[in-house]
């Protein structure tokens, strides 16, 4: 680049020895703000959010809706902040929104916010697969703790063999002419989690766990999002079953309860260490983009 060049870059281009996120980055979290507080707003406002949802599941939904509050207020401070570990954790955020709201767009019966979940998840998943590209893997070193490397790489391999385990031990006895899987979408359709696991989050899960057992510098930056988006979902999940037992005393919990509480302790765990262990070269650890460059 000539000095030319160089004199023409917007003087906060960068800032504490790294790259701050473009104008795009910092439009879609605001986007995605408002439409987290819309959609909560609504639940916590209007008289049916989650009609023909089991009284449980909608109190639940609404439990999420307000952690999803604090994602949200996550995501604004992490806009100015240039780490590369802030970088991870925003994309770690950004796919729990998406998964979030994809699950609201699929799973529950269509109700007047309906749009606002589909701008949701438009501009989270776009935001995060836009910052997931931009990782330049020779920009982070191996991580010299392998014990850390091959611990997880495990842990996500077998996570995500068991979660598709016990999805397959539900839906296969259905294919082979048994009764209908439990939980179930709305009306019988496919319960969301089936379809979004299977199709997409496992597979992610146990590709980077393998990336991890063959010692890919990439890998522990994806470790890292992928650990993050756990620990937000679990945690979801569990305000929302604490939430159930404070407003009636009880709550049914499925199959996945207790690994995911497991899976959630063993997740913050691994993902401060991580946070602790990635120090990639700060100035390049992303592909500049034509704000940044």
């Amino acid at each position: 680049m000539n000095a030319t060049t160089t004199d023409a870059k917007p003087p906060d281009a960068r800032s504490d020895g790294g790259p701050l996120l473009p104008p795009p980055s910092a439009v879609s979290t605001v986007v995605i703000a408002l439409g987290i507080i819309t959609a909560s707003l609504y639940a916590l406002m209007a008289d049916d959010p989650y009609r023909d949802l089991a009284h449980e599941t909608a109190l639940a939904a609404v439990a999420q809706d307000v952690f999803s509050v604090a994602v949200a207020a996550t995501l604004l401070y992490l806009v100015r902040r240039t780490s590369a570990q802030a970088h991870l954790i925003r994309l770690g955020l950004l796919a729990y929104v998406a998964y979030s709201y994809a699950i609201y767009l699929i799973g529950v019966p269509m109700n007047r916010i309906f749009l606002v979940y589909v701008v949701l998840v438009i501009t989270a998943a776009g935001a995060f697969l836009h910052g997931l590209l931009r990782l330049r893997p020779a920009a982070w070193p191996l991580v010299a703790n392998r014990r850390l490397e091959r611990g997880t790489g495990w842990m996500l391999v077998i996570v995500a063999a068991l979660f598709a385990a016990l999805w397959l031990s539900v839906l296969l006895p259905f294919a082979l002419g048994g009764a209908a899987p439990s939980p179930a979408g709305p009306g019988g359709v496919a319960y969301p989690v089936y379809i979004l696991d299977l199709v997409v989050v496992l597979p992610c899960i146990a590709a980077v766990g393998r990336m991890l057992l063959r010692h890919r510098p990439i890998a522990g930056p994806l470790a890292t999002v992928a650990l993050i988006k756990i620990v937000t979902l679990f945690a979801a999940l569990w305000i929302g079953v604490a939430v159930a037992f404070i407003e009636d005393g009880q709550v049914t919990l499925n199959a996945d309860a207790g690994p995911s509480l497991l899976l959630l302790v063993i997740s913050v765990v691994a993902s401060v260490k991580w946070l602790r262990a990635l120090s990639p070269d700060e100035d390049t650890y992303v592909r500049p983009t034509l704000w940044s460059s």
